[in-house]
């Protein structure tokens, strides 16, 4: 599995091979990991290279701690190690919100966003916080990370379910406490018209928890954001409507590269 060291820590990642231009995938909180994003990658144009971190799992604590502006940076900070010329970066719901940070903070990192399942700021968020209050209660069990996983799909592969369960087993219980209390105090509203590349906002329309409103105020917040529905998904579409979800991220990527005639 690659290793490479952002500011003295040690980073986990996956990669698929491909063309010049690359994609960063991030995935979201409660101690999900970059399995997340396999057949998406898999999926890809040739013409792209996909990497996808892992901040909870096989990788160590940024120096500034486990929260979204410190993955924001850990983001930049790959790019750079590897040389990406102005990556895409697609995340998944605490994903999205790092994404937005690395756009804002670090804007020479970032060429593309796809933000998917998430939002701007969490104020009108009961079930985040609900939810944090469930994990501390039941701890890193699996029992308690499958009731809590539930709540992404409408619906999903079995297997893929009981995949992504396990995997959470595995990441710190105190990081993803850590992860999800930041999640639950960012709020980049003010500052989403300073995104200044395109975003493609991808919306779940089974989701209850990043519910469409979430999804509107990043379209009207970014100066070149537009909107994605998958109408037969919740929270994860890109296992839960995988087709209909490459369709409009692939479209997306096109429109940033199109490919020669």
């Amino acid at each position: 599995m690659p290793l490479i060291a952002i500011d003295g820590r040690r980073v986990h990642y996956t990669v698929r091979p491909g063309g010049p231009r690359a994609v960063i995938f991030l995935h979201g909180g409660f101690g999900s990991s970059s399995d997340l994003w396999t057949e998406t990658m898999a999926a890809l144009p040739s013409e792209w290279s996909a990497y996808a971190i892992d901040n909870f799992l096989e990788s160590e604590e940024p120096a500034e701690g486990y929260n979204v502006t410190a993955f924001a940076k850990r983001t930049a900070g790959f790019a750079r190690s590897l040389s990406l010329d102005r990556p895409v970066l697609v995340g998944h719901s605490m994903g999205g919100v790092v994404c937005q940070l690395t756009a804002i903070n670090h804007p020479e990192a970032v060429g593309g966003l796809v933000l998917v399942c998430t939002g701007a700021a969490m104020t009108s968020h009961q079930l985040a916080r609900d939810l944090l209050v469930q994990l501390r209660e039941g701890g890193g069990t699996a029992e308690s990370l499958r009731a809590i996983s539930a709540h992404w799909f409408h619906t999903a592969p079995a297997l893929f379910f009981e995949r992504y369960v396990a995997r959470a087993t595995q990441a710190p219980l105190d990081a993803m406490i850590a992860v999800q209390e930041s999640l639950i105090a960012a709020d980049t509203r003010e500052r989403l018209k300073d995104i200044k590349v395109p975003a493609l906002v991808v919306f779940g329309a089974h989701d209850t928890g990043r519910t469409i409103d979430h999804a509107q105020t990043l379209v009207a917040g970014i100066p070149d954001g537009q909107l994605a529905v998958m109408h037969d998904s919740g929270h994860t579409p890109m296992a839960e409507t995988p087709a209909a979800f490459n369709s409009a991220f692939h479209t997306f990527l096109n429109r940033l590269a199109p490919v020669p005639a």
